[in-house]
């Protein structure tokens, strides 16, 4: 059988180019290219291999939103200002989708209770030691109804616990120094670093030099929410250790309790050392805070004696803050 005896009848013939032609143009383009090029002798074009999603790949999606950590000239985020004003209205719309997405999980979050008050009062205890104390007024707490031991803060003063935090810490010392450690996060502008760099980022994108278009920053969904689940870089978190140990100490408390609530959650992970990326590494090596804040409680104790320190299991098991 000849090769003309397989040869299509012409209505099937025309009607694939009617379809490569007026339904699938662009497909018929590059097929008409190919052929072009084969029948010169030229190569076909290098395959190019499919991108994967930006969703796949966290730390490169926000380091193309907000530059990466090293990108940013210090000089020129310092030069940029974040009102109060802004950092609350950022800060609501950042803890508002954080606590949506918690109930997606089907985890609740209370805003009053025993515990609520209790944490409460735990910040007000730290609040006279921030520097910037008068741009924090007020410290809103949520407890979200989970065992994971997790805390997290937001811009504009927004401080998120989980019921397993509690329930782990030993006793008061130990908790008041987590506390201690968001609220630095927000004394030392960790927070209002990344609003700059959102800022930054509109101001570029947009040619414009005006203020940030927040409607224009959250038309992303989530994404802004999840600028505040990034870890800190790890000196941020360093200097948030510190702190919380230097203030509950300063406080009355021992913070050597802080260190040894680290160590209790790692042992409850198992000692598991699991290549996990930096993206998702939110703190320095648990040996290393340890290490960190007794040594801090030593530097502490030589500067500013103090023979009783306060611990407080029974305060923790109460609710009730010391001397309260």
């Amino acid at each position: 059988m000849t090769m003309k005896g397989l040869r299509p009848p012409k209505a099937i013939v025309w009607r694939f180019r009617y379809i490569m032609f007026a339904e699938c143009p662009s497909i018929a383009v590059l097929v008409c290219f190919l052929s072009l090029l084969y029948s010169t002798g030229a190569a076909p074009p290098p395959v190019v291999p499919p991108q994967p999603p930006p969703w796949t790949d966290p730390q490169a999606m926000f380091d193309n939103l907000f530059g990466k950590e090293g990108d940013v000239d210090e000089k020129v985020l310092a030069e940029i200002e974040v009102s109060a004003r802004e950092e609350q209205q950022v800060g609501k719309s950042a803890v508002e989708a954080y606590l949506a997405d918690l109930k997606r999980q089907r985890l609740r979050v209370v805003e009053r209770g025993k515990d609520i008050e209790y944490l409460r009062r735990l910040a007000e205890t730290l609040h006279p030691m921030m520097d910037r104390r008068k741009r924090y007024p007020a410290i809103k707490v949520y407890l979200v109804l989970s065992d994971r031991c997790d805390a997290r803060s937001f811009p504009g003063g927004h401080l998120v616990f989980f019921r397993g935090l509690l329930e782990t810490a030993d006793n008061e010392a130990a908790l008041i120094g987590i506390v201690g450690h968001e609220l630095s996060h927000l004394d030392r502008g960790h927070h209002t670093r990344r609003i700059k760099q959102m800022k930054l980022a509109e101001r570029t994108f947009s040619g414009r030099q005006g203020a940030i278009s927040m409607d224009k920053s959250f038309a992303v969904g989530g994404v802004m929410m999840r600028a505040w689940l990034r870890p800190f870089r790890s000196d941020y978190e360093k200097e948030a250790d510190m702190d919380g140990a230097r203030w509950s100490y300063r406080a009355g408390y021992d913070c050597r309790e802080m260190a040894k609530l680290f160590l209790k959650l790692h042992e409850r992970s198992g000692n598991l050392k699991l290549p996990v990326p930096e993206f998702f590494r939110s703190h320095p090596a648990v040996p290393d805070r340890h290490r960190a804040i007794m040594e801090e409680y030593q530097r502490l104790q030589a500067e500013e004696p103090k023979d009783a320190l306060h611990i407080g299991k029974e305060n923790l098991r109460r609710r009730t803050v010391r001397g309260a």
